[in-house]
């Protein structure tokens, strides 16, 4: 029944690097008409009342791309096929890989050691379904999707006294306020300050708000209603960076794991309740 269901800037390179095209993505992102945005909206508060979020059939996706790809192996921090709880305390110092590193950065690395995968095959594997829509089944989101709701009731706890960890954390608070590209953005542009702001109907968390950031990051994945697939955090990472008109952002880079560090530093404290869902 389940399968049928199933079925039914950081560093020089990046700065330097070009700006992300906009023509892959233009199928999801472009401009909606408001009877659309309408239609959306009702849709989505439907579901909300009616507790459904398809965003959990990844889970079982997630399950089954565990075992193919050797990923019961995968050391999250807990000891290798631990699971439960596991995200809940990334990002962290892996002292195997010598580097801070976050959920999604972590299964990448696995994927490499125990599939077998290059760093070119990871980053396909990631982007099967960027820029895409219309229920497009990513093994990799799966992946993460089951990782996270492993944790689902636990506690975000980012050990901010390990100097590495600490370190990463200053480095992506920093990336957070630094503005770049024609446009001056930052990701303060839109997640910062006291004084409410928002996008047509949707209103946007801040950072400076008390228990804002632990509200966005801790529903990640997040279902989307309009793509009726899940995005990731660096999915999420992507499409902010691209709206910004920033050089290209890579999936598993050290600029992913310092937004990382640092919003989910924030977030300590918030139970993870994966997968949230949006329109």
């Amino acid at each position: 029944m389940k399968k049928k269901l199933l079925l039914g800037v950081f560093t020089a390179g990046a700065i330097a690097g070009g700006l992300l095209s906009t023509k892959a993505f233009a199928q999801v992102e472009g401009e909606i008409s408001p009877e659309e945005e309408m239609r959306l909206v009702q849709e989505f508060n439907k579901m909300l009342a009616e507790g459904v979020n398809p965003g959990e059939i990844w889970y079982e996706v997630g399950k089954e791309a565990i075992k193919k790809y050797h990923l019961d192996k995968c050391d999250l921090g807990l000891g290798p096929g631990v699971f439960k709880g596991a995200a809940a305390q990334l990002p962290r110092y892996f002292a195997d890989a010598g580097k801070v590193m976050d959920l999604e950065t972590r299964v990448g690395w696995c994927l490499q050691k125990y599939a077998g995968m290059t760093q070119d095959q990871v980053l396909k594997f990631v982007r099967q379904c960027w820029g895409k829509s219309g229920n497009c089944m990513s093994e990799y989101d799966g992946i993460i999707m089951y990782l996270t709701m492993e944790s689902n009731g636990h506690k975000i706890n980012v050990n901010l006294k390990d100097p590495h960890v600490k370190k990463m954390f200053e480095m992506g608070k920093q990336v957070y306020y630094t503005r770049l590209g024609p446009w001056d953005f930052n990701c303060a542009t839109c997640h910062a300050g006291k004084k409410e702001v928002r996008i047509r109907a949707t209103r946007l968390w801040s950072a400076d708000r008390p228990g804002e950031a632990g509200g966005a990051v801790s529903i990640f994945p997040k279902y989307l209603v309009r793509w009726g697939m899940p995005m990731s955090m660096h999915y999420r990472y992507a499409e902010c960076i691209r709206q910004m008109r920033w050089p290209e952002f890579i999936p598993h880079s050290d600029l992913g794991v310092a937004l990382s560090t640092y919003m989910y530093g924030l977030a300590n404290g918030t139970e993870i309740k994966a997968p949230g869902i949006g329109r």
